[in-house]
């Protein structure tokens, strides 16, 4: 029997799914129970730890910051609590989407594809957050480039990226290049839990675009 990646079996179906079409459908038929899921059954902690380490980095509530992969909008739900108002967010289900869109604290939400062009403009946030998105193996380090790319210089990215994938699907390799080119200064990076009480299974990054 293949080891199981996630901590049930609903993470572990997000985790084998291998095309859009599946993704969405996938989401739309859970969009509604995922909090429940992942926040009362699973204990999820990973969207506020990274938001608090975007927080700690980008303390100004009146940052723009873009939430790469939304879904219910669990990573900006600290943030908003924080007293930030001028919050952006993607992601590929529409269902998760309408969902976020519900809670009321992002200014706008687009529904598209992390791999594809942001429809952003360069240098337009002051900070980036991104968490369980580069978790599944469906994104790779790719949309790293947009991602700067639409970062202010001085601008915070905080993002998770799952162990397995850290090297693997060159993470480690594209976030050190950046590094040496002097594209980023890296803040932060540690392993830590997905999960109260878990082991850790991701990376925590913060990176700050250079000036």
């Amino acid at each position: 029997m293949p080891e199981q990646k996630g901590p049930s079996e609903f993470v572990e179906a997000a985790y084998n799914l291998d095309d859009e079409a599946g993704m969405v459908e996938f989401y739309r038929k859970w969009a509604e129970d995922y909090d429940h899921q992942m926040l009362d059954q699973l204990g999820y902690t990973s969207p506020t730890k990274i938001a608090q380490h975007l927080a700690e980095h980008l303390p100004d509530s009146g940052a723009t910051v873009f939430d790469v992969g939304c879904g219910t909008g669990l990573t900006c739900v600290y943030l908003a609590e924080k007293g930030y108002t001028s919050l952006d967010g993607i992601d590929l289900s529409p269902d998760m989407v309408r969902v976020a869109a519900q809670r009321g604290i992002y200014r706008e939400l687009l529904v598209g594809d992390v791999n594809q062009p942001l429809e952003r403009e360069n240098a337009s946030y002051d900070g980036v957050i991104s968490s369980g998105t580069f978790t599944h193996g469906h994104v790779g380090p790719q949309p790293l480039d947009e991602i700067f790319r639409i970062l202010k210089p001085g601008g915070i990215l905080a993002c998770t990226v799952h162990k397995d994938l850290w090297e693997s699907m060159g993470f480690k390799q594209k976030l050190d290049q950046l590094v040496d080119a002097g594209s980023a200064l890296r803040l932060t990076q540690q392993l830590d839990s997905y999960y109260r009480d878990g082991p850790p299974e991701g990376w925590f990054c913060v990176y700050r675009k250079s000036s």
